[in-house]
């Protein structure tokens, strides 16, 4: 048996054994099977009470939606868009790139990491190290998106550049290294600048001091996207 929506009186009216209700074809409809006729992708399970929609679910600004639902549980890839006044904030369920908070301040699909305690925002794993062969201009190899390289031991002429390069799959051309010299030799002898390529960084270490320095200076760095 079906039933249709009386909008003069607000009552379900029988529609017949034929379950065909009729009238607008906007209306919605609910028969004995638990359906809602008019579109094949709204479905109610009256047994479970579970309403199925396989389509989009809008809701415009006439109205509010309240639940107490505590995640949203995707079958396959999907985005959920939270747009404001300014833009649109996406999450991407399911997606390798995906960026997920949770109330510990963690950051989770990646190695990124914000400490709510601290208010610190920046990776979470990911660092390794590396020590640098032979003399000053060996290159190394890290592929980490940061870390430290403990730099050879050998002498360095007073105002001098060194160059060496750092093998990081992790690098892309248009990317920024940022270098600190951490540990290891005098502190403020050294400047430090790097130049990106596709996999690799040329990374210039200058004496800036009058006398020549014999220190396994410790570089820090950290690959930043751009």
């Amino acid at each position: 048996m079906g039933y249709k929506f009386n909008p003069l009186t607000g009552n379900l009216d029988d529609a017949g054994s034929g379950g065909s209700p009729g009238g607008s074809n906007t209306q919605i409809q609910f028969n004995d099977a638990g359906a809602f006729g008019g579109d094949a992708d709204l479905t109610w399970n009256k047994t479970t009470n579970v309403l199925t929609n396989k389509g989009d679910i809008n809701l415009d600004d006439g109205g509010t939606y309240t639940t107490t639902v505590q995640c949203v549980t995707p079958t396959a890839n999907r985005t959920i868009s939270f747009p404001d006044a300014t833009g649109t904030v996406a999450l991407v369920a399911g997606s390798s790139g995906q960026v997920v908070y949770n109330n510990a301040g963690a950051y989770a699909g990646g190695n990124l990491g914000y400490d709510s305690t601290k208010g610190t925002f920046g990776y979470r794993s990911g660092s390794s190290s590396v020590t640098q062969a032979t003399n000053k201009s060996t290159g190394v190899t890290l592929n980490a998106p940061c870390g430290r390289i403990t730099m050879n031991g050998a002498a360095l002429a007073a105002t001098t550049i060194v160059s060496f390069t750092l093998t990081n799959s992790s690098i892309a051309a248009t990317d920024l290294l940022v270098l600190n010299h951490v540990s290891g030799g005098t502190v403020g002898a050294y400047v430090l600048n790097a130049q990106a390529a596709a996999g690799s960084a040329v990374i210039n270490v200058t004496n800036i001091t009058a006398g020549a320095l014999s220190e396994a200076v410790v570089i820090g760095f950290a690959v930043i996207k751009s």
